[in-house]
């Protein structure tokens, strides 16, 4: 079964459920790598089981306000743990990434001057200005050249992985800045929390730790965490005033069952996580050379340079991701994703109908 194309667009395959390791569609379960589920949280029994306890417990939604006089103390104890895992002094959690990424650049100071890296997801430039059209080199370049005629306070808008084109993203150059303290990074972490870094904890102690200035860090839980919610990570006094601010209070809280699920599954995330490693190791080996990926260690996810591979594959009931971005009429970009979920013969699978010796 071929993909067709519409308006020059390839036709999404509709699905009744959330794929995990396969996904159904016309009758055929096929084998599914692509998807931003990492560690396959949202189709694993166990998990399931947490948020129905959860439910249980707590109750489907909460409604109200953060700040007002009744307080479910799940969202305290989240933020503790989230703020501990990935070792911040303070945590703050939302509803969405996009709404975090909101609530934390409508506090940016007024006088402070923005600088967006390319690719950065628009919850964080969405308030300014789109990020530079440009290599992402000559973009350091230009800002360290900015930054050091500019001697005010400035922001540095950036993502922390490129999840399009497996790409690791190091801000070591803003050190060269004149009085670097002054800059402030806020970094979008979606990709990587839950996957990268020591026990799934993310960038945000490895670039606090290395950068001079402030560092801030939001996204979404949704993705290798499997939450429906947003987050943001900073020190203590920054997060106290957006907890502060009539945004944070006007708004409903992320569920409250899912919460639940991730403070009671800690044993289960750091299992998928281990399955997920030892998944990228195999592909790893198996591809043994760079001729038909672009790929980063220890990310899930596998940039193919042929951007058609995925019509090849389709034709062997394998799904891979593959999309227009950031609009329908710019370039393909096909990728190979990894999730916990897969097993060796998956993979195997996959590299054999790929044609890699």
């Amino acid at each position: 079964m071929g993909a067709r194309k519409k308006t020059g667009i390839e036709t999404p395959l509709v699905t009744e459920r959330l794929p995990g390791r396969t996904i159904h569609h016309d009758g055929r379960e096929m084998l599914y790598f692509s998807g931003t589920s990492y560690l396959g949280i949202s189709q694993l029994p166990a998990f399931k089981e947490l948020i129905k306890e959860g439910i249980d417990r707590i109750g489907t939604h909460f409604g109200g306000s953060r700040l007002s006089n009744v307080k479910i103390d799940i969202f305290e104890r989240a933020e503790e743990k989230l703020a501990l895992l990935c070792g911040a002094e303070s945590a703050l959690l939302l509803s969405s990434g996009s709404f975090a990424g909101y609530v934390l650049t409508q506090e940016v100071p007024a006088e402070s001057r923005i600088f967006v890296a390319p690719g950065t997801h628009s919850a964080l430039w969405k308030n300014f200005h789109p990020p530079a059209d440009m290599p992402r080199s000559l973009w350091e370049e230009q800002t360290l050249e900015q930054l050091r005629e500019y001697r005010g306070k400035a922001i540095v808008l950036s993502n922390t992985i490129d999840p399009l084109f497996c790409k690791k993203i190091d801000m070591g150059w803003l050190k060269k800045a004149a009085e670097p303290e002054r800059i402030t990074v806020v970094a979008d972490d979606s990709h990587g929390i839950g996957v990268m870094g020591p026990s799934g904890a993310g960038s945000f102690a490895s670039w606090s730790g290395s950068l001079a200035g402030k560092t801030l860090f939001m996204g979404s839980l949704g993705k290798g965490m499997g939450i429906p919610a947003g987050y943001v990570l900073g020190d203590s006094n920054t997060i106290e005033k957006l907890r502060a601010t009539r945004i944070f209070g006007g708004s409903s809280p992320p569920n409250p069952a899912f919460l639940y699920a991730w403070t009671k599954g800690r044993s289960l995330y750091k299992k998928q996580l281990q399955k997920l490693r030892s998944n990228i190791s195999l592909l790893h080996r198996l591809i043994k050379t760079d001729d038909h990926f672009h790929h980063l260690d220890h990310f899930p996810v596998f940039h193919c340079k042929d951007p058609d591979k995925d019509r090849d594959l389709l034709q062997k009931q394998i799904v891979i991701s593959a999309f227009n971005y950031p609009g329908p009429n710019d370039p393909k970009i096909t990728r190979v994703v990894l999730n916990s979920l897969h097993r060796e013969e998956d993979i195997e699978e996959l590299v054999e109908a790929i044609g890699i010796p």
